[in-house]
């Protein structure tokens, strides 16, 4: 079977990550595969603030947490994290500003971070809650404590590191394709 759609098969979502920060050269391979995401038009709009200082990444989860209701707070206990990155030893936050298509610009950014990880044998989890500590009417949003430029909206996240745990990916609903 061909590599990449071997890969795309194995990933699944990983909530639990060893206390392994990544090299530098896990890095530099994640950034370069972001960096090679087309965006449409070629307008390049995304950022890319790869965040490996943890006590960043838990400001950025208690003001989630300020914005949580009891639902959420339920359902992080029961998944045992009080992490919205699951203590990844890296979370990415992917930006733009009002271009045009910035939402699916950043899902292919995160599709293929995700992609790369898995290939690195790195486990991912495709986040969108860490979205809530940078809302706009928040004045104690997350957006200044990583220098966001004005006009500049958190689109997704992504939390990448070595899994500590397996999970089976998820099981494949054909009646969800239609062909004419």
């Amino acid at each position: 079977m061909n590599q990449v759609l071997k890969t795309i098969q194995e990933r699944s979502s990983i909530r639990s990550y060893k206390d392994i920060p990544l090299t530098q050269e896990e890095l530099d391979l994640l950034k370069n595969a972001v960096l090679a995401a087309p965006t449409a038009r070629n307008l390049q709009g995304l950022r890319y603030y790869f965040i490996t200082d943890r006590s960043i990444l838990k400001q950025i989860d208690q003001r989630v947490m300020h914005h949580a209701g009891d639902e959420m707070r339920a359902r992080m206990k029961e998944r045992g994290s009080e992490s919205f990155f699951y203590d990844a030893p890296l979370g990415v936050i992917i930006t733009a500003g009002e271009q045009r298509w910035p939402g699916e610009d950043a899902g292919i950014a995160v599709g293929i971070l995700s992609i790369a990880a898995q290939s690195m044998g790195l486990g991912s989890v495709i986040l969108g809650i860490p979205g809530m500590a940078f809302q706009e009417d928040d004045p104690e949003n997350c957006g200044k404590l990583l220098g966001f430029a004005e006009g500049e909206k958190f689109r997704i996240a992504i939390a990448i590191g070595h899994p500590a745990t397996e999970k089976e990916p998820h099981e494949k609903n054909f009646d969800l394709i239609k062909e004419f």
